[in-house]
């Protein structure tokens, strides 16, 4: 129903006020009654110049009713009158979500956070479309090792191995690189050096910004590990392009150690470690863990941060076994007996950068009055700048400005440093690395604020001191035991808890520069130089010993192997037999004259609850003389899905969810088990979900459950695959598992289901996919075999079939009970079914009784059909209860509309109608060939009351009329499956000759 547009000043002639009409727009819109919005939002689009509220709700509208080109003409017209508005750019990245262009999207909600940074929404928005992003992209993509060539030419790339030192940071686009490089570059000059390490996305997927823009001494290696298993694949790749006979792991965090470990295990090369901060305290871990502890401890989420907590303690637990340790200060060396290795900065760099000062102060704004109070790096809260700046501001000194050096972290902190009264402020951003001590010679004094209370600060030494000390800048830095040295020498000035910062910063201020240049302290124990001739004494060390040994290195390989979601490159696990290598696949070859296993794949989770065509076929094929043991798998199943009535007093409101889930346990814990038949449901989590208290597995870890359950069952041998496709994650499956010999039973053709966008892509790469794999493909009906011969199959026609093996069922008293002619339907309501037909019937014959069982979601419909005094909704009935209905039927029905859905399915319910005798009258559907002459044909509810009342009489007059028995056995299941097995014996034998 069309809306009036409201109009102001009693005048209809006159247009109606806009902030009129967009509040009762913007109230229908909120009240989600889109339609009537639309009217007013268009009306003020009319009526006035355009609106930025307007245009943002009409996109956002067309975009919510999938009218996608209209949302972005509407965004197309933000952009260009209002190109500052923030809302704009998140309402273009739902658009590019809409069109799965994930990459586009990722842009535009980072340039909306840009726009809203205190926005949550966006922040959600972002992290889905880089989860989206992640798994198009990168589940499956390979390692591909970047490397950041020096700047001058390197003796690492041509040296031998055994030469080659090669320092290794846990996460190279981080600033936990920046310890890494200082201990590359303090040995570069002696030994071939280089630095590797992945790039995990959480801190980015390139290298460090000031590695990556500077001058590098040393090359550095690198690969994006947006997945575990790219971590390993990383490693193994390192190690096999890049061998080198000592590994130095900057800082004991497992991706770092492990790399070392690879080595070690592979090449036999040394380990040392390199220790700068408790780690412990950076993840709220605990104490270190053996492997058993480890594992006891572990989740499967933990596969997603694997420089989380429970890995680091696990770093920290193989530490004792690496062949040599080193540390960034006297606190860290005395307590773990490490080589002292610290901070460092080249005596000739710093030399140079104290002879630049003027001029880089000149190039970066600053007088030669100014007073520059530095900071450099990432500006947090934690690190005490807020307290800085307002001591800066309580100087009240207008030559004083405080310098900060680094991005972007906590916008509303930023806010407030620009508001601060009396504060000068002057903002730098990300600089190179090979900047930094150009960047402290500029400074009149560095202040390094750090929490004494916090247990980071009780082991931390920041590498900025040693860049302050080397140019000769006063530092005032927080008292604390790692740096006590530094300022009992004279090359820092501290600060306590007690002192006043304003104070002590305006003495900082008023000291003088050390003259001649750097701290004498620098030179003996903060240069490259000093440190230089103890960081090669540990490294001769270590490979003069026999490399010492971890354990547990086969059996966390074993695990890694087993359980770590997705696949090694066969090349690439082979590098570290047998471990790794150990084959994930079943035997490659098939004895057709030996019992086969069968792994059975089921694309829903409703197994055993309909007696569907899979169902039968199962039966059927478990009974065979060439088939062996079957592993039954359902679909993945989201454990958030899993619904169970716990209140005995009520009916349970979703009797489908609450019958998959309570088969779903009983799958899961071996219940549904039936002589050689297994079955096995995959219950799917997220967010640390559980079950019963335990942590459940996410939609990756799908395949490893396979080959656990193969294992668990000894099925490995002589084994081939039954897929009904779509399967969610079977490709992964079989990227793992690699069968050797695959059937596809195609029950329907999914690409004409009404689906998402999202979900039809993800349908039609399936069937290629498929088609890509199959060994013998089965069509449940001609047109199904068509499209399959479209993707250059030639499939089997195999219809569904008549269940011979199970006798009649009582009629149900529910049924029978109702009195009058029973008009029965069973089957989904949900799609392809003629509710205009059924009302036109029950209207018609208000005396006939007219059953239908099955499954509809639709409030609509469903209070229509609830309308009607003879029409009767008995839900969802399991196979054995909906048989039982079935046979108390008069005439069934199938009021089917003809669609391309419709037309490529094989309705499985004519032939349970049939097996038990009951006449059928139907719409003019497609793909009845076996029965059509057997059925009564309608083309309207005019048709379909005289067919119905014809098959009533013939039922009066001449009783139930069953199928005969001929026909009977060559319909049966166990005709169709000696059809199919036929084929597959044929083309088994083909493919695998004896």
């Amino acid at each position: 129903m069309t809306r009036p547009v409201p109009c102001v000043g009693g005048d209809p002639q006159s247009p109606p006020r806009l902030e009129t009409l967009v509040l009762e727009a913007d109230e229908l819109y909120q009240a989600q009654r889109y339609a009537e919005a639309v009217e007013l939002y268009e009306a003020a689009m009319q009526h006035h110049p355009p609106h930025r509220t307007v245009l943002i709700r009409l996109a956002g509208i067309a975009l919510r009713m999938g009218h996608l080109d209209q949302a972005q003409d509407y965004l197309q017209h933000l952009r260009r009158t209002f190109p500052e508005f923030q809302w704009t750019p998140m309402v273009e990245g739902d658009l590019a979500m809409a069109r799965l262009e994930f990459g586009r999207a990722i842009e535009l909600f980072r340039e909306a956070q840009t726009r809203m940074p205190d926005q949550k929404s966006v922040k959600i928005r972002l992290d889905q479309a880089k989860a989206e992003y992640a798994l198009e992209r990168d589940w499956t993509a390979p390692v591909e090792l970047e490397v950041w060539p020096a700047t001058e030419p390197s003796r690492f790339m041509d040296a031998a191995p055994k030469d080659r030192v090669l320092v290794v940071s846990w996460d190279i686009a981080h600033n936990v690189a920046g310890r890494g490089i200082t201990l590359a570059e303090t040995i570069c000059d002696a030994v071939p050096t280089a630095m590797a390490g992945p790039m995990f996305p959480v801190h980015g997927d390139t290298l460090w910004p000031p590695l990556a823009e500077g001058d590098r001494r040393v090359p550095i290696l690198g690969w994006r590990a947006p997945y575990f298993r790219h971590l390993i694949e990383g490693a193994l790749r390192l190690v096999r392009d890049w061998p080198a006979g000592t590994v130095w792991v900057s800082k004991p965090r497992f991706p770092g150690l492990l790399i070392g470990l690879l080595y070690r295990e592979i090449l036999g090369a040394r380990i040392i470690c390199d220790l700068d901060d408790d780690e412990l305290a950076f993840v709220k871990g605990e104490a270190p863990r053996d492997l058993d502890s480890f594992l006891e401890a572990f989740t499967p989420h933990d596969w997603d941060r694997p420089q989380g907590r429970f890995w680091t303690e696990l770093g920290l637990g193989i530490l004792p076994f690496v062949d040599g340790v080193t540390a960034c200060n006297p606190v860290l060396a005395s307590h773990h007996d490490a080589t002292l290795i610290r901070h460092g900065r080249c005596q000739s760099d710093a030399e140079r950068a104290i002879n630049r000062r003027d001029a880089t102060r000149n190039e970066l704004g600053f007088a030669s009055s100014d007073q520059v109070v530095l900071f450099l790096g990432t500006p947090r809260r934690h690190k005490g700048l807020i307290e800085l700046a307002h001591a800066v501001a309580a100087l009240k000194r207008p030559e004083v400005v405080l310098c900060i050096v680094g991005s972007v972290a906590d916008p509303e902190m930023e806010r407030e440093l620009a508001t601060l009264p009396g504060l000068r402020l002057r903002r730098i951003g990300v600089q190179p690395f090979s900047r930094v001590l150009d960047l402290n010679a500029v400074a009149d004094v560095v202040v390094l604020l750090q929490d004494c209370d916090s247990p980071i600060s009780q082991t931390q030494t920041p590498a900025k001191l040693t860049d302050a000390v080397a140019v000769g800048t006063p530092v005032l830095i927080t008292d604390t035991g790692p740096v006590a040295d530094v300022i009992a020498a004279g090359a820092a000035m501290s600060i306590s808890k007690t002192d006043n910062l304003t104070a002590r910063l305006s003495a900082a201020i008023a000291a003088d520069r050390q003259p001649g240049g750097a701290h004498p302290f620098f030179a003996s124990e903060m240069s490259y130089e000093a440190n230089r001739p103890r960081a090669l004494q540990a490294i001769t060390t270590a490979r003069a010993a026999s490399p010492r040994n971890y354990p547990d290195m086969s059996r966390l390989l074993s695990f890694l192997r087993r359980e770590m979601p997705g696949v090694l490159p066969p090349e690439v696990a082979e590098i570290c037999t047998p471990f790794l290598a150990r084959s994930s696949t079943v035997a490659q070859h098939i004895d057709p004259d030996r019992p086969i296993n069968v792994a059975f794949f089921w694309k829903q989770n409703d197994s055993g609850l309909y007696g569907r065509r899979q169902d039968m076929l199962l039966r059927e094929l478990s009974l065979r003389p060439e088939i062996g043991r079957i592993l039954h798998i359902d679909a993945p199943f989201k454990v958030t899905d899993l619904r169970f009535n716990t209140n005995p007093m009520r009916s349970p409101s979703e009797s489908e969810r609450q019958m998959v889930s309570a088969a779903a346990l009983a799958r899961m814990s071996g219940l549904a088990d039936e002589g050689n038949i297994h079955r096995r449901s995959f219950l799917v989590g997220e967010n640390n979900h559980t079950l019963l208290g335990r942590p459940v597995h996410g939609p990756e870890s799908f395949p490893n459950a396979v080959e656990a359950w193969l294992d668990d069952l000894d099925m490995r041998d002589n084994c081939m695959a039954w897929v009904c496709p779509v399967v969610h994650g079977f490709e992964h499956v079989q990227r793992r598992l690699r069968f050797p010999f695959i059937i596809g039973d195609y029950i329907d053709d999914q690409r004409c289901w009404p689906l998402s966008e999202k979900k039809r892509r993800y349908v039609e790469t399936n069937y290629r996919y498929m088609a890509e794999t199959v060994d013998v493909a089965i069509a449940n009906c001609a047109p199904m075999a068509k499209s399959l011969e479209q993707d250059l199959l030639s499939p089997l026609l195999v219809p569904n079939g008549i269940d011979t093996r199970t006798g009649l069922p009582m009629a149900a008293r529910e049924i029978t009970r109702l009195g009058g002619p029973v008009i029965g339907y069973c089957g989904n309501m949900d799609d392809r079914f003629d509710f205009d037909l059924v009302e036109a019937l029950a209207r018609a014959r208000p005396l006939w009784q007219i059953v239908l069982i099955g499954k509809l979601s639709r409030p609509l419909q469903l209070k229509r059909m609830q309308a009607l005094s003879n029409v009767h909704l008995l839900g969802i009935r399991p196979y054995e209860q909906a048989r039982a209905c079935i046979a108390a039927f008069d005439v069934a029905i199938v009021p089917h509309e003809r669609t391309d859905l419709s037309d490529r399915m094989n309705p499985l319910k004519v032939y349970v109608y049939r097996t038990f005798g009951v006449p059928v009258v139907s719409t003019d559907i497609a793909n009845l060939d076996d029965l059509r002459g057997d059925l009564a044909i309608a083309k309207d509810a005019e048709e379909f009351v005289a067919a119905i009342e014809a098959a009533l009489d013939r039922l009066e007059h001449h009783g139930r009329q069953f199928l005969p028995a001929a026909l009977c056995a060559s319909l049966s299941w166990q005709s169709r499956l000696d059809t199919i097995w036929a084929e597959v014996d044929r083309r088994l034998r083909a493919k695998f000759p004896a």
